[in-house]
């Protein structure tokens, strides 16, 4: 799915694992950031920018995503569920 819009991914056991724990899996987050985000704005934080998103799967569930960029690719740094207030921002966002 990544290929189909440009996007690759830098995946390693560490940003696999920790996203586990916050209950979201690589096709996922992929899906997400592959499905148009709502971009939230960025931070200079040592070692390199964070991104902000607000991405969703098909079955619309909302997740707050963090990454950031190395080598031209994305790597996933941490997500959770997004509270209702982004998630309904997204949604407004999106004309849903």
């Amino acid at each position: 799915m990544a290929d189909e819009v440009g996007l690759e991914f830098d995946w390693d056991e560490s940003n696999l694992r920790h996203l586990a724990r916050h209950r979201i899996s690589r096709e996922e987050f992929e899906e997400a950031m592959t499905n148009d985000p709502v971009y939230l704005g960025f931070s200079d934080e040592t070692g390199g920018d964070r991104w902000y998103v607000l991405g969703a799967t098909s079955d619309l569930r909302v997740w707050y995503l963090v990454f950031t960029v190395r080598d031209q690719r994305v790597r996933p740094v941490t997500g959770w569920d997004a509270k209702k207030k982004l998630r309904e921002m997204y949604f407004r966002q999106k004309g849903l």
